[in-house]
């Protein structure tokens, strides 16, 4: 079996004395599509954040293709390749195209270049055409933004998304919208690229997952079948 692209080690997470992840063992590979599921304040977003390494584990070791992340330039390099998606959008002033051209600016991507092809590609999954890079960011509609997010991430072509309820405030038509831009995203390499995805929706679990994993009281649970 080929080397998971993240596997965790008794990965934890404690904050003012309080355990909020229990120790897990947890395994993401190549093309897999992970939901997952629990009460609100059971730990999901814990979990996510703590597989991002937004937030530092108090225990346990993470590795990435193999390899433990530990200095601060495996933590840069991962952070390009596994990527978190948060609920609420956060855009800055300007166009759409400002906002989708920001990454670039970071150290992180100077070596890359916008893809007017890739643009493109990613507009037509959400229905839209290059006009819609005009728009000024201010007055977009908050489904809008969260495309505008989501887009921004996916076009930098990540192989892992964690995705913590990113549709949850969305309406019907624009919900589609971002699932289709993601599965687009894992399609283009579909061996290659994984997600594990928050939602409270049993429908859109069974839309989105293979693999459903169940958090309560900060544990996780690797479940065999769909909610």
């Amino acid at each position: 079996m080929s080397t998971p692209l993240i596997h965790t080690q008794a990965l934890s997470r404690s904050a003012a004395g309080r355990t909020l992840l229990h120790p897990v063992d947890l395994s993401i590979r190549g093309g897999e599509r992970i939901g997952v599921h629990g009460t609100s304040g059971s730990g999901k977003s814990v979990l996510l954040r703590t597989l991002a390494l937004l937030d530092w584990p108090d225990g346990g070791r993470l590795f990435w293709q193999g390899r433990a992340v530990e200095t601060a330039a495996d933590i840069q390099a991962y952070r390009v390749q596994a990527a978190y998606v948060r609920q609420q959008p956060v855009l800055m002033p300007g166009s759409v195209a400002d906002n989708l051209y920001l990454p670039y600016t970071l150290a992180a991507y100077a070596a890359r270049r916008p893809d007017s092809e890739r643009t493109a590609a990613l507009l037509h999954a959400i229905g839209r055409d290059k006009r819609f890079l005009q728009a000024d960011s201010g007055h977009l509609s908050g489904g809008e933004a969260q495309l505008v997010c989501l887009m921004r991430i996916i076009q930098l072509e990540p192989q892992v998304l964690f995705l913590d309820e990113p549709t949850s405030a969305l309406d019907p038509e624009t919900a589609a919208a971002a699932e289709a831009l993601i599965s687009h995203w894992h399609d283009a390499a579909p061996q290659q690229r994984a997600w594990v995805w928050i939602s409270h929706s049993p429908e859109q679990l069974s839309r989105i997952s293979a693999q459903v994993w169940r958090v309560h009281q900060g544990q996780v649970e690797v479940e065999t079948g769909h909610v």
